[in-house]
């Protein structure tokens, strides 16, 4: 489970570098390069450290924490049910 959490987290980090951005740029239309830059933690943490407090940016964190707190208590409903 750490494993897998260290990928997902450094998987949503480096989404948004440019070296990855390279990477897709080659066969991914625009539309969907645009969506995996949009998950990038950095792109968005960027804008609230220089002090700038986005919607955007304030809906992305809450939606990120929901689904992963969805996704803790689904699994904890599975393993109790055993």
């Amino acid at each position: 489970a750490f494993i897998l959490s260290v990928v997902v987290c450094f998987g949503f980090l480096i989404s948004g570098l440019p070296m990855v951005m390279d990477l897709f740029s080659s066969w991914a239309p625009q539309s969907m390069l645009d969506a995996i830059a949009d998950f990038s933690f950095l792109a968005h943490f960027a804008t609230i450290s220089r002090g700038v407090i986005d919607l955007r940016d304030l809906v992305y964190f809450a939606l990120v924490i929901g689904f992963w707190l969805t996704a803790n208590a689904v699994v904890l409903d599975v393993k109790k049910a055993d």
